[in-house]
């Protein structure tokens, strides 16, 4: 199944290679004859390509290997890495051919060029056209990233040849330095190609999100399920065509284990069946509160003790998490001269504010009147 959704894949890079390869050849062999550093570039231009059929190739054939011990989540960014290798290959091709046309620019060489190279090099960009748009289908049909960049290659080596062309009339009538500038143009598209191909490829193998579309439509799909009263904390993991979706969905205390379970159970499958990616849900109560972190309710304590100046610390704080919700009993220590009315208004002031901070249930404090010669919680 996996061979066949490939196939057309593979036969299109078989094609670019054989086409590639016999275009590079007519137009260093052209080059050559005409001692045009125009058409020489253009020729690198193809054998890039050339090369990034094979790199594409390589690449697709490592991604579909299934997941293993040591790739729990398949081989699906070989894609990636294949397409940065390309993309520095590109650039070092396009610095080499700066340097010889920007030498050439001051030093020019007489060009030969007649009505036959100019043919045989515009046919050649006809053909990487129609390779370009055919590569572009299927990328397309198998939702491939490096297929997609080899479709937009021979795009651009269609375009640079199309210059190059339109250059070689000019060199005709005797502007020799267009040979040099148009030399030029060619290799800075090359490089520019493969810093901008190159700083994608990094990016997806640094976890580039999805975009905003793509979590709507898990979202939509998690959603429209009975029971689901909520979708929260949606990740996705890419790994070529291959997606993973780790996501949250809230559902009422009341359903039973089997329930539940069925519900994800439906939630991850309709998510595959969309081509979405693999799927897996973790179902949370609705309504339960968020755990809390006890360093951080620690440290708002300690600055509300070092601010009031009645409060001298507190100790043994323990949160506990109830079917009824999240509840935290701590001693509070107090100036030992404070009144009973006093300690009273401002322990249930202190309780009502953490209830609403941190969405307690219940706040339990017990008052300790200080005593300097002991350790005080929350300041040692």
């Amino acid at each position: 199944m996996k061979d066949n959704f490939y196939s057309p894949a593979f036969k299109i890079c078989w094609l670019s290679i054989l086409a590639n390869f016999f275009i590079a050849l007519i137009k260093f062999t052209i080059g050559f004859f005409s001692n045009s550093i125009s058409i020489l570039s253009d020729g690198a231009h193809s054998l890039g390509d050339l090369f990034t059929s094979i790199i594409v190739i390589f690449s697709l054939k490592v991604s579909k290997r299934p997941a293993d011990s040591v790739h729990p989540f398949g081989h699906g960014r070989a894609e990636d890495v294949g397409g940065l290798i390309l993309s520095l290959a590109l650039i070092i091709i396009g610095f080499a051919f700066l340097k010889d046309s920007f030498l050439r620019l001051f030093s020019p060489e007489p060009v030969k060029i007649n009505l036959l190279f100019i043919s045989i090099v515009s046919v050649a960009a006809v053909v990487k056209l129609i390779l370009g748009r055919f590569t572009q289908n299927i990328s397309r049909r198998i939702s491939s990233p490096i297929l997609e960049i080899d479709a937009f290659h021979h795009y651009s080596d269609f375009f640079t040849s199309i210059a190059v062309v339109a250059g070689l009339f000019f060199i005709r009538r005797g502007v020799v330095y267009v040979d040099s500038i148009i030399g030029m143009g060619v290799s800075i598209v090359i490089i520019v190609w493969g810093l901008t191909t190159g700083r994608e490829f990094i990016s997806k193998l640094m976890g580039k999100k999805e975009p905003v579309a793509f979590y709507e439509k898990v979202r939509q799909i998690a959603s429209s399920f009975p029971f689901v009263e909520g979708v929260h904390d949606i990740e996705v993991h890419s790994y070529g065509e291959n997606k993973v979706i780790f996501l949250h969905v809230e559902m009422s205390p009341s359903f039973s284990l089997e329930e539940a379970h069925s519900v994800a159970d439906n939630i991850e499958k309709k998510i595959y069946q969309s081509n979405l990616g693999r799927c897996i849900v973790h179902i949370d109560l609705k309504g339960t509160p968020a755990a809390v972190d006890k360093k951080e309710l620690e440290r708002l304590m300690s600055r509300i003790s070092n601010f009031t100046k009645d409060i001298k610390g507190f100790h043994d704080m323990k949160i506990l998490s109830t079917e009824a919700g999240t509840i935290v009993n701590f001693h509070l220590l107090l100036e030992k001269n404070v009144s009973l009315e006093e300690s009273h208004i401002l322990s249930h002031r202190l309780a009502a504010f953490l209830k609403e901070k941190f969405n307690f249930s219940q706040v339990n404090i017990h008052i300790e009147p200080y005593e300097r010669n002991r350790k005080e919680g929350g300041r040692e």
